[in-house]
């Protein structure tokens, strides 16, 4: 049985092009005049209505093509690490599933990426799409390390794409074709978020044809698309399908660097392939509805499983970038969870949405607008909550300093929770060094004993409050020490973790909890007091 894996086009995009050895400048990273999200706002053209919910079988989209192919461009971007921002720690394809033309290119680039050192190693002599002749001096000269694509969505030059089409480059250029007229331009990055994998670049040109952009919260499953862009380094090629299903997420497409990755994407059925990246996906009218990511493959090629960040939160993030290059993003301050059959049934909820606070962060937002552990959020500020991936996506939607209504579910009662946010920065979200290994092993008392298998605890006394430094408001029993293989340890559960509630009671003594955990249900549920943070673990049984 062959195994699947996960490639986002990065990953087989620079393959397609040539590999380029000199050093190139910088132009690309140059300042930009900086937008209000009002300016940026009155640049773009938009048409929001819903598409028609039936119609005849249409035998053409020559019309459609029209309309959107002068938008699209070509993205090159050179240099050294051009194209490698999302490469790391993938292995070999299965790359007898290409056409034979393509299979040793192909071996060979992605057996370069695992070889150690790759810095320090001399590259395979690159052979181009059309067969294996080396390149000469004179044609590296001008070959991109990485080729993408992207929309135009301004007259003035803004161009949408993909975080790691234009990551590391030290010069992107941009090919705009209107009729038989081709100009190359070099693009300028106005700002980039690795968290969605949207950059905003910008090319010095007036009267561009920007696409019309619509209202990626209206898609329905089904809805007829195009994907449109650069596979292979074949310019302007378009693909037809539809989309196959909407809000996939956790798909570990996007590696965010230090900080969350949120992914909420549009799946598609439309050929998507490397060099797509960045480039528009439309619908039925030819208004942008999706910026194509990444692919879901065996062999890197095309399989019917693509993906593209709806244009909604790809325009929310570009407007964000317009003013100074960032994302301001609000921050909340827990954990969530999914809410499976078993969680639905011990918290007495009538089906499976919603996310369950598994952990509030200390002076946290969350915290002082008295959001708890175990804790249902339904919805934030009207926004309905489905899983606990959707709730970070909404939540990083709003600004910091913004004011949200969160509305609970405790104790099957229902309430609203004003928060306001503070900002998401890395520094907010630094883990916390665990106990030392060398730590003396606490003295065996009659105080010990076993609450799980794997799991010892102890009553919390003077000298245990004083090695795991646990304040004296905090009740409960202290965890002493932990198996490295139980399922509690692989849940995330460690020593020194103070034990407040088992199964939703509060817990005062090693005896008590040893009688809380004795239960008939499937999973142990443990509230957890760790330095200052409180958190849910649901811990299967063995």
């Amino acid at each position: 049985m062959k195994t699947i894996t996960t490639f986002t086009l990065a990953a087989v995009a620079a393959a397609s092009g040539l590999l380029g050895t000199r050093e190139l400048s910088a132009e690309s990273k140059a300042p930009a005049v900086q937008l209000s999200p009002e300016q940026f706002q009155n640049l773009l053209r938009k048409d929001m209505a819903p598409l028609p919910a039936g119609g005849q079988l249409q035998m053409s989209y020559a019309n459609v093509v029209d309309k959107i192919l002068p938008s699209v461009v070509t993205v090159f971007s050179y240099g050294e690490r051009a194209g490698r921002a999302m490469r790391g720690g993938q292995e070999m394809p299965d790359l007898d599933q290409l056409p034979p033309m393509f299979r040793e290119y192909f071996r060979e680039w992605f057996r370069q990426q695992q070889e150690d050192g790759e810095e320090e190693s001399p590259r395979p002599t690159p052979r181009n799409r059309r067969g294996t002749k080396p390149q000469t001096p004179e044609e590296k000269e001008f070959d991109p390390n990485g080729v993408g694509s992207g929309v135009i969505i301004s007259n003035d030059g803004y161009i949408m794409t993909n975080n790691h089409v234009v990551a590391e480059a030290d010069k992107i250029e941009a090919i705009v074709q209107i009729g038989s007229t081709t100009k190359r331009y070099v693009a300028t990055v106005i700002g980039a978020d690795p968290q969605t994998d949207v950059a905003l670049i910008k090319i010095d040109a007036k009267d561009l044809p920007a696409a019309t952009l619509a209202d990626s919260a209206q898609l329905r499953v089904g809805d007829i698309v195009l994907a449109l862009g650069a596979p292979m380094e074949l310019s302007r090629s378009v693909s037809q399908g539809i989309v196959s299903a909407l809000g996939r997420s956790g798909m570990g497409i996007i590696r965010g660097k230090n900080m969350p990755a949120y992914e909420d994407f549009i799946q598609t059925d439309a050929a998507i392939n490397p060099g797509n990246s960045g480039g528009p996906l439309v619908d039925a009218q030819g208004r942008v509805i999706g910026i194509n990511t990444a692919i879901y493959s065996r062999s890197g090629m095309n399989a019917g499983i693509g993906f593209a960040i709806p244009i909604n939160l790809a325009l929310r993030i570009a407007e964000d970038l317009t003013d100074d290059g960032e994302v301001a993003r609000g921050y909340l301050g827990i954990l969530p969870a999914d809410i499976d059959a078993e969680t639905a049934k011990l918290w007495n909820l009538s089906d499976e949405s919603g996310a369950i606070v598994r952990t509030v962060r200390n002076n946290s937002p969350a915290a002082k607008a008295g959001l708890q552990v175990g804790d249902v959020i339904l919805s934030v500020s009207g926004k309905k909550i489905e899983n606990a991936s959707k709730l970070p996506l909404v939540v990083s939607s709003y600004r910091p300093g913004s004011e949200i209504t969160l509305e609970v579910q405790r104790d099957g009662k229902t309430m609203n929770l004003k928060a306001k946010l503070a900002e998401l920065t890395p520094e907010v979200l630094d883990g916390r060094e665990s106990p030392a290994e060398d730590e003396v092993a606490p003295p065996k008392s009659t105080s010990v004993a076993d609450v799980m298998p794997g799991v010892t605890i102890q009553n919390l006394t003077p000298s245990t409050r004083e090695r795991y430094e646990v304040p004296e408001d905090v009740s409960g029993v202290v965890i002493t020490q932990i198996d490295p293989d139980s399922r509690a340890a692989d849940m995330g559960v460690e020593e020194g973790d103070v034990i407040l509630q088992i199964n939703r009671k509060p817990v005062r003594a090693v005896g008590e909890a040893q009688q809380m955990a004795k239960t008939g249900s499937k999973n142990v549920l443990l509230n957890i007091w760790r330095k200052g943070d409180t958190m849910l673990f649901i811990i299967g049984k063995e």
